[in-house]
């Protein structure tokens, strides 16, 4: 059963892997990967190329017109978020993420497959993983295959776990921490050190969700340590304290106290969308109270450490439902994915200790009602008043992804532009683009020269109307762009609710359909489009008039 579990997810994971180019947050990880490698660190901004977080709500607006003007004093926006160290080190997010990416990269050359390889590895060892932690603590083959079966059908921890990030990286030691803290507590040989150990990785591949999982488990061995024996209350303490130490010094390199975190929205917003995306995609939360419930009633019955196991994974729950939106910016769905597998545990406990002696026959069916459908996620999503999301009504509407998204083929608009690009530019062209712009440092890095400017720049340079910017100087300095004519294409650069409009050329071929990213290019003149299909090489004119691309 477990061999076939794992073949299936190893399909569902592996398969079409390169289909489309990396997007914006995987080509983050991959260029600091690559940097990392070559300079030894993470740099985010190398004297060429600014890589700066997405959160705009945290930016000094009053300093727009001085960060277009100046490179430096964009880096020191950068430095005052917390988003770079005063050398130039990215610290928005922990390094464990780019020392995995740099691995593949380094093996297998700066491609799609490197940079995702290493992180899909990473999500099918959490499937066996996790079948290991359920079979070996709740003693259950049943109960290992249902939860292994559960998450390989997870249509978004699939999802994210195709990615160059971190979902996959950070289920995986979430997956380990729970084993390394099972061993702790049955007194396995070197249990708290290799806890502490497991618990310092998790911390370096996600230092946001980790902390309510810590105080979870610590709480819980103190506790159980208090029950048992007193006098050895000392022990749970120790090790809680060692890993507060190994921890402590990279709190402050990671400016985790200090940083400029711009929130959006109310905190009950965040709440609401935290719960509907638990909801959703992780575990039904009603699975979660009817564990609670089943614990109460058979905690006479039930074998000690399983009831602590199954208690453990409730709080951890419950607790990301509150810790995810009071510690991170915004509502996605990426923030709560990485408990995908501790959900699946839930689920496949109640689905077995639930049933009971019929569990052998019906075990399977109940977790594909789970699964499958969104009946058990529609009761919390009504009472939030929030079921206005085409989530399904007799199977999830995500399920359909896996034939499009896995097995299918998307259109790519990265591959695109990039390509046309690499046919295209020159080594003494400048690229403006406003999102997607880490994709294009990532694939053209063969072309030397070649200058992907940040997307802050542009946004910024668009949001005074132009001012500070070569764009914004031409595009008030020439009056009215003339509109799309017979032969001619405008290339927008979208700023915020802002659309700048640059200079038109003649364009062959169909006008691409490029909906992520609009870029320009130019070559010591005007603003010219670049957009287009057509593999065709610029025409070059005779005299010393701007060149302008097709």
């Amino acid at each position: 059963m477990l061999a076939a579990i794992a073949c299936t997810a190893a399909v569902l994971l592996f398969w079409n892997l390169t289909d489309t180019y990396l997007w914006q947050d995987e080509a983050n990880t991959a260029v600091l990967a690559v940097r990392l490698f070559r300079y030894g660190r993470p740099l985010a901004y190398d004297g060429r190329n600014l890589i700066s977080d997405d959160n705009f709500a945290a930016q000094d607006r009053k300093t727009i017109d001085e960060r277009t003007r100046d490179p430096e004093t964009a880096v020191q926006d950068c430095i005052r978020r917390g988003a770079m160290t005063p050398d130039r080190m990215w610290t928005y997010h922990p390094w464990g993420q780019f020392i995995l990416a740099g691995l593949g990269i380094a093996i297998l050359g700066p491609t799609t497959l490197a940079a995702r390889l290493p992180f899909a590895l990473a999500a099918l060892a959490t499937v066996l993983a996790l079948y290991w932690l359920v079979r070996r603590f709740l003693r259950s083959p049943l109960m290992a295959a249902l939860a292994c079966a559960l998450l390989s059908l997870n249509v978004y921890w699939l999802l994210h776990a195709r990615q160059a990030r971190y979902y996959a990286l950070t289920s995986l030691l979430l997956v380990l921490t729970l084993i390394a803290y099972a061993r702790w507590q049955r007194r396995a040989r070197w249990g708290p050190a290799v806890f502490v150990l497991a618990a310092w990785c998790w911390f370096q591949a996600d230092y946001g969700t980790v902390w309510p999982v810590f105080g979870i488990l610590l709480l819980d061995a103190l506790v159980a340590t208090l029950r048992s024996d007193r006098r050895t209350w000392w022990k749970p303490v120790t090790t809680g304290a060692a890993l507060a130490v190994t921890i402590l010094p990279f709190i402050f390199f990671y400016r985790l106290t200090t940083r400029d975190s711009g929130q959006l929205g109310t905190w009950l917003h965040r709440l609401k969308g935290a719960l509907f995306n638990i909801n959703e995609y992780v575990v039904p939360l009603i699975v979660v109270l009817g564990a609670l419930v089943l614990v109460t009633v058979r905690r006479r019955r039930l074998p000690s450490f399983e009831m602590r196991m199954i208690v453990i994974a409730c709080a951890i729950i419950v607790s990301l439902a509150v810790w995810v939106p009071t510690a991170a910016p915004m509502t996605f769905v990426r923030y709560v994915i990485m408990a995908a597998p501790v959900g699946a545990m839930l689920t496949a406990w109640l689905c077995v200790r639930g049933l009971g002696p019929r569990a052998p026959r019906f075990a399977w069916l109940a977790a594909a009602v789970v699964a499958l459908t969104p009946w058990l996620c529609q009761p919390l999503a009504t009472a939030l008043h929030i079921w206005k999301a085409p989530t399904g009504t007799i199977l999830r509407s995500e399920l359909s992804l896996i034939g499009t998204d896995i097995f299918g083929h998307r259109p790519d608009p990265n591959r695109i532009v990039i390509e046309w690009l690499r046919a295209n530019a020159a080594p003494t062209d400048e690229i403006l683009v406003n999102y997607e712009d880490l994709p294009m440092i990532y694939y053209l890095l063969v072309l030397r020269g070649v200058r992907a400017r940040d997307r802050t720049v542009l946004l910024d340079a668009g949001a005074r109307s132009g001012a500070g910017h070569p764009l914004g100087e031409q595009s008030r300095s020439r009056g009215p762009l003339p509109g799309p004519g017979p032969g001619r294409e405008p290339a927008v650069l979208r700023a915020g609710r802002l659309q700048l409009r640059t200079l038109t050329t003649r364009a062959s071929g169909r006008r691409g359909r490029a909906r992520r990213s609009s870029c320009g290019t130019r070559r010591r003149g005007p603003w010219t489009a670049a957009g287009s299909r057509s593999p065709a090489r610029p025409r070059r004119s005779g005299s010393r008039r701007a060149r302008r691309c097709r």
